[in-house]
């Protein structure tokens, strides 16, 4: 009889130490909730005096995303894209100019006027005294050391090396969207695979529980249980997490948002 007293006592004063542990956590938990709170205010510029409330709301829809579709859409909206086209087109611009180096050329010019700019041209010899002049000048190139062979063939490397940059970026850009799309439908079976595991360490802490009441079960074990149920829900929560932020990238990479199935653009403001 002394023995089962002990053994109460025991239990007793384990029960004891788990609800004073478990305050202490919830009260830190508290503590971290209010900093982050403050640090929120002062992110986006709230008072310091004002209160918010948190609603933890983890359900996540899982969003289909057609391939294909997110690639086109990448192509299209993609600026690094925009700008290896801009490249190409100055160097091909480039290209034109040097082509026309050293070709043969003429230059003729007319000057009516004391200071050239007389506008009565009918009358250009009734004052000789006006200095009117006329002047032909004719380039003919004869040599020219192959300057402009050279000159033709790194504009054409330029460009070259311009449509290889382009298909690099291009490829880039496929590349990282079929990894995201790869990677959200891995992270869709992580998190039916959590939601079971969550179910099930839900329904063994419960039949635990029913057990603890019943005085078959110490808090030691119940413990245990509670502290799995918590690392399933857990997991089951960073899965959540991770789905949401690969679905944030893949918009980033798209500009197009798929959950509410439109186009990111900008907004321009102009203030009057």
């Amino acid at each position: 009889m002394e023995e089962y007293c002990i053994k109460i006592k025991i239990n007793q004063i384990k029960a004891e130490l788990n609800l004073s542990t478990t305050k202490s956590d919830y009260e830190n938990k508290q503590v971290s909730l209010e900093n982050a709170k403050d640090d929120f205010k002062l992110l986006v510029g709230m008072s310091l005096y004002d209160d918010l409330i948190v609603l933890p709301n983890i359900a996540v829809d899982t969003v289909s995303v057609d391939i294909s579709f997110a690639i086109d859409n990448g192509l299209k909206n993609r600026m690094e894209l925009r700008q290896r086209k801009i490249d190409i087109e100055s160097s091909q611009f480039d290209l034109i100019q040097t082509k026309a180096l050293n070709e043969f050329k003429g230059n003729l010019s007319l000057s009516v006027g004391l200071f050239g700019d007389n506008k009565n041209v009918a009358d250009v010899y009734s004052n000789p005294t006006d200095n009117e002049s006329v002047s032909l000048s004719l380039t003919i190139p004869l040599w020219d050391w192959g300057e402009r062979k050279a000159r033709i063939k790194a504009s054409e490397a330029s460009i070259e090396s311009a449509n290889i940059s382009y298909e690099d970026e291009e490829n880039s850009i496929i590349l990282g969207i079929r990894k995201i799309c790869r990677n959200l439908l891995n992270l869709q079976n992580q998190i039916e695979i959590a939601r079971q595991s969550v179910t099930n360490a839900q329904l063994t802490y419960d039949l635990n529980l029913e057990k603890y009441k019943n005085g078959d079960l110490t808090g030691m074990d119940l413990n245990i249980y509670q502290n799995q149920l918590s690392e399933k829900q857990l997991s089951y929560t960073n899965s959540l997490i991770s789905y949401k932020l690969e679905l944030l990238n893949l918009k980033i990479q798209t500009l197009y948002d798929f959950e509410k199935k439109k186009a990111v653009t900008p907004v321009l403001t102009i203030d009057n």
